[in-house]
């Protein structure tokens, strides 16, 4: 088979699935998986997809899922991240926690934490903690976005901007590329984060292996701002060397 007959029937692949293994598609093609990686690289300068850890994903400007799907997605590494990203935090101290649904996971594992301040733009997480006496919540407020559950726009950036500071803001994106830095699928989730990661003293970026390689639109931040990921798979070299080079901490849960 020739290499562009091979690349036609991978384009065709994650049109249909959505997302190929690196793996996978060697053991399919008879190929070794450098010669797989090749293709991929090539896709990806095509701007037929967008390639992850250990495969790709369709390139798609806007993320599809809403916050129901995506909190089943990774379901156990996501839990993974949410229970080690809260041994981060004492006794006493203010955090912040966005919408996304690696939040979500750490603050289903704070609620045996005493005298914390949890300042957030997410529904589901003001509802999961609503019933711990020894935790402040605070809910930025703002306009819904039911897609999310999360409170958007100028009226949630400017209260996060003028009226609150937080010890730590743990938050999550879109997706993460050499490139780029840190992305997000929509301006106004984009722009919370911003305000969130600006308003902290130590910033945590939650990213399980699904966000490595993905695209955005509008640019969260870039390595300079973020202090530590927690990650829950063993990045390879190439990552592991662009973290460090920025000094960003890796912790894999």
């Amino acid at each position: 088979m020739l290499a562009v007959e091979r690349r036609n029937m991978i384009e065709k692949l994650i049109t249909e699935h959505g997302s190929v293994l690196v793996v996978e598609l060697a053991k399919k093609f008879d190929v070794t998986t450098e010669t797989i990686r090749g293709d991929l690289e090539k896709l990806e300068r095509q701007g037929v997809l967008v390639r992850t850890y250990g495969g790709a994903t369709l390139s798609v400007g806007v993320e599809s899922e809403n916050v129901a799907e995506r909190e089943i997605i990774n379901f156990e590494g996501k839990q993974k991240i949410g229970i080690r990203a809260a041994s981060f935090i004492r006794d006493g101290e203010t955090v912040f926690l966005d919408a996304s649904t690696s939040a979500l996971h750490l603050a289903r594992n704070l609620k045996t934490k005493r005298s914390i301040t949890v300042i957030t733009n997410a529904d589901k997480i003001v509802s999961e903690l609503s019933d711990c006496p020894d935790i402040t919540v605070i809910c930025v407020g703002g306009k819904l976005n039911p897609k999310n559950m999360s409170f958007v726009g100028r009226i949630a950036e400017k209260n996060i901007r003028e009226n609150y500071y937080a010890n730590r803001c743990f938050f999550s994106c879109k997706g993460v590329t050499a490139a780029r830095g840190l992305v997000e699928a929509s301006e106004e989730e984009a722009e919370i984060k911003k305000a969130m990661i600006d308003m902290s003293e130590s910033v945590i970026f939650l990213c399980d292996h699904r966000k490595l390689g993905r695209l955005g639109i509008p640019k969260i931040a870039g390595f300079e701002r973020i202090d530590t990921l927690i990650t829950d798979v063993d990045l390879n070299d190439e990552w592991k060397k662009l973290f460090e080079e920025n000094d960003i901490r890796i912790v894999t849960a």
